[in-house]
């Protein structure tokens, strides 16, 4: 391997930017080379093939890598194409999870144009090992790219992230190979409009797809076709996460409508968009962002996807502007089309959501947010993750609120009228000889029943939900009116913590606050909660994730330590949440 001295960087480079990547990407390399020699390596998936190929290439050619200019590093990323290119079918299209998919085909042609212009602006000696091996990668590159290119001018998408990730990849050939079709099909997705909301999310609310397709994606077309009106969505989007983050690097997620609304997203995929606008347009509160992004370990992968964005814009490693210190004291969040609110306080985050889509369309599925959590509080290190409440009301599962009102003062109003029914016998005019009728569904369950025609008698439950901020924390104030039943509030903080004060439940391994106060404490941060409702048989504590989980045999449970708080319909119950900080009790 080369260990000459590196190359000097160009004027105005970030030097410790650059070196935390440089030293992420060369920890990798041995690890990737490793696996490819004793068959460890993913060879069967296109994109682990592509996003190998354009490691191994970013690091032979990155002034600063130990591995600059390394000749080991190209013939495994020899084999690799080759690997990539028995993958290709006859219509040029890779298979994968979805089959014969233009979309998830382009993922793995933007990173084959990338690794060709890679090439393209580094070339080396022509006359040199690695110079000659590196014309036979971009000849490899080529016949793979040109193969595609037909399917992808015709192709279709099936999710709205999918348009911009198809996008960006003509773009990128056009970029490479000029031809005209390939601009005039971008022109076709982006005459539908980006799909922003006023509040600044797309349509699918996700951070995942935002920070991985969307964003990048809408950057990719803009500088390959000259299209500076794509930077706005990405700047209003970038905007709207900003006051997501929090302090362990996490970005919130809970109103997103794909896969993420149920797990943590790391932030740090935002790096390079919020980096680019810091560095161009100045932005210290982006910058800020990027220093605490910069703040926590690095990805390997992440690292290698930005030294290679840098090795073609070496102005993403410019010096940031002058961040700020530290972000205000108290900030709010509101994101009305996506039913957010957020607030923080110091070290005190609360998350309330009441954007679900359920109201609209009452079901479990991709592309909806279903998630039924609808408060989160963080105090540091210790994350109540979850609050969700379940009402024994047929089957119905847990609230889910069909809006949020956000008032000045900072309370946020839930609320949600749940209907169920009893049938009454059939009107004459559509009963049927033999007792045949239409299998239809009524909203809750399937039959043979003709429910449509059927009189009915109609259940009702209404349950309204107001956060109310405190000094301290906040107060959940619940009034629940409908048939007499039961409910729990379910309580779900993340593992890691010291519980006090609730009881384990028998043959369970959750636990219940029958009175009092309880506690969850990570190092010096607490959360307290309470107080208990009582217990017993009219109040048991069993946390209903409603018959679409349950007729399955499965269920919808947050991960972590969950606590239970029960009670009676109708009734009224405040909820009390406070944070504690060790270091503030000192003072």
């Amino acid at each position: 391997m080369n260990r000459q001295h590196p190359r000097t960087p160009p004027p105005e480079t970030d030097l410790p930017f650059v070196d935390l990547l440089v030293a992420a990407l060369d920890r990798y390399v041995p690890e990737l080379r490793a696996a490819l020699a004793d068959g460890a390596y993913d060879t069967a998936q296109h994109r682990a093939l592509a996003a190998g190929v354009k490691t191994l290439v970013t690091a032979y050619l990155t002034p600063r890598s130990r591995w600059h200019t390394d000749p080991g590093l190209l013939p495994p990323a020899r084999r690799l194409l080759d690997q990539l290119g028995t993958l290709q079918g006859a219509d040029g299209l890779f298979g994968g999870d979805n089959l014969a998919s233009p979309p998830d085909s382009s993922f793995t042609v933007n990173d084959i144009c990338l690794t060709t212009r890679l090439i393209d602006t580094h070339p080396g000696p022509a006359d040199s090992p690695g110079g000659t091996e590196l014309t036979r990668l971009r000849s490899g590159l080529t016949a793979i790219r040109r193969a595609v290119t037909p399917a992808l001018l015709t192709g279709g998408v099936h999710t709205p992230n999918h348009r911009w990730e198809l996008c960006a990849a003509l773009a990128r050939l056009h970029r490479i190979e000029p031809d005209p079709r390939l601009p005039a099909r971008v022109g076709q997705w982006l005459a539908e409009e980006i799909d922003l909301q006023a509040d600044g999310m797309y349509s699918e609310r996700s951070p995942l797809y935002a920070a991985h397709v969307t964003n990048p994606s809408l950057l990719a077309v803009a500088d390959a076709l000259d299209r500076p009106e794509l930077l706005d969505p990405v700047r209003r989007n970038l905007d709207a996460f900003a006051g997501l983050f929090d302090e362990d690097g996490t970005v919130e997620s809970v109103h997103s409508r794909r896969q993420d609304q149920r797990t943590p997203f790391d932030g740090a995929g935002f790096l390079l968009p919020y980096r680019r606008f810091a560095v161009r347009e100045r932005r210290a509160d982006y910058a800020a962002i990027v220093t605490g992004i910069l703040a926590r370990p690095i990805g390997a992968e992440l690292a290698a996807d930005a030294l290679a964005e840098i090795l073609l814009d070496p102005t993403l490693a410019r010096p940031l502007p002058i961040a700020p210190a530290a972000g205000p004291a108290t900030a709010r969040t509101v994101l009305a089309d996506s039913g957010l609110a957020r607030w923080r306080t110091g070290r005190r985050t609360v998350t309330v959501f009441g954007g679900g889509d359920n109201a609209r369309f009452p079901d479990i599925a991709s592309g909806l947010a279903t998630n039924p959590t609808f408060l989160r509080f963080r105090q540091g290190a210790a994350l109540l993750d979850a609050v969700r409440l379940s009402v024994n009301f047929f089957g119905l599962g847990p609230f889910r609120s069909e809006s949020l009102r956000v008032a000045d003062d900072g309370r946020c109003s839930l609320t949600r009228t749940s209907t169920a029914h009893f049938y009454q016998p059939l009107p004459a005019g559509r009963r049927r000889p033999g007792g045949g009728y239409e299998l239809g569904g009524e909203g809750r369950f399937f039959a043979a029943m003709d429910f449509a025609h059927r009189p009915a008698d109609a259940h009702r439950l209404r349950v309204d939900a107001e956060v109310v901020p405190t000094g301290s924390g906040v107060d959940v104030r619940f009034d629940l009116t409908g048939v007499p039943t039961s409910f729990v509030l379910e309580l779900t903080f993340r593992a890691g913590g010291v519980l006090t004060g609730a009881r384990r439940l028998p043959g369970s391994d959750a636990f219940e606050l029958v009175d009092g106060e309880g506690g969850y404490t990570v190092g010096g941060d607490t959360i307290r909660f309470g107080p208990g409702n009582g217990t017993g048989p009219a109040q048991p504590a069993l946390f209903d994730h409603g018959e679409r989980f349950t007729y399955l045999g499965a269920e919808d449970s947050a991960p972590g330590t969950r606590v239970r708080i029960t009670g009676r319909v109708p009734g009224v119950y405040t909820l009390t949440l406070t944070g504690e900080d060790a270091s503030e009790e000192i003072s």
